[in-house]
């Protein structure tokens, strides 16, 4: 724990908002990994994904925000999504479109091609034409995948010559793959199981 650099949690979202702005609403266990390598948990952590902040709660069991750059994987323990993937969060990828260095994107296959989600939610304000009334809410943005490979990170294209270009030094296994498997570009499960794949044989 004291490896971990955070700040108290000062600012609170207006209570009028409906809805969440984290990925996971409970309290879940988490593994940290620091930027400089060290591992700490198992901690109590929630991910913010209106405004890319992690909160964990400390020792005393004080909410807390992490410092921006100081985390660099969160893996969270015995928590799964609907489709059976676990959650892991990593940052420390090249900036691209709106995201720094700092973002922490879904990381769908670990090794030396990594399929990533950018996950994130804004705060919707709506008004009513009759009454004039305001109301805001807590909206998921659409998810945006990117693939990361030889140092490099791009949006990912879902069709079959995108994922040729960035796995092209297997393409003649990749290929008899995609045909066995037939492959769906527009499937993530089937894209993780390719690039897993591919992971494989490195």
């Amino acid at each position: 724990m004291e490896d971990i650099s955070g700040r108290s949690l000062f600012k609170k979202y207006d209570p009028d908002i409906s809805g969440s702005p984290f990925i996971n609403d409970e309290w879940i266990m988490a593994m940290i990994t620091l930027s400089q390598g060290n591992e700490i948990g198992p901690l109590k952590i929630k991910l913010n994904i209106e405004n890319n902040e992690l909160y964990y709660l400390d020792s005393l069991g004080k909410e807390m925000i992490a410092v921006e750059g100081i985390v660099k994987k969160v893996d969270c323990i015995n928590y799964y999504s609907k489709d059976s993937i676990r959650y892991i969060f990593k940052t420390g990828y090249p900036a691209i479109d709106k995201q720094n260095e700092n973002y922490y994107y879904q990381v769908l296959t670990e090794g030396n091609v990594e399929l990533l989600a950018k996950k994130f939610k804004y705060i919707r304000t709506t008004k009513e034409e009759v009454s004039g009334a305001v109301s805001k809410d807590f909206v998921e943005g659409i998810v945006t995948m990117y693939v990361y490979a030889n140092n490099a990170i791009r949006e990912f294209r879902p069709n079959k010559n995108f994922i040729i270009s960035v796995l092209k030094n297997k393409e003649q296994e990749i290929n008899k793959f995609i045909d066995t498997d037939r492959t769906n570009f527009k499937k993530t499960k089937d894209v993780v199981r390719l690039i897993n794949y591919y992971n494989s044989l490195l």
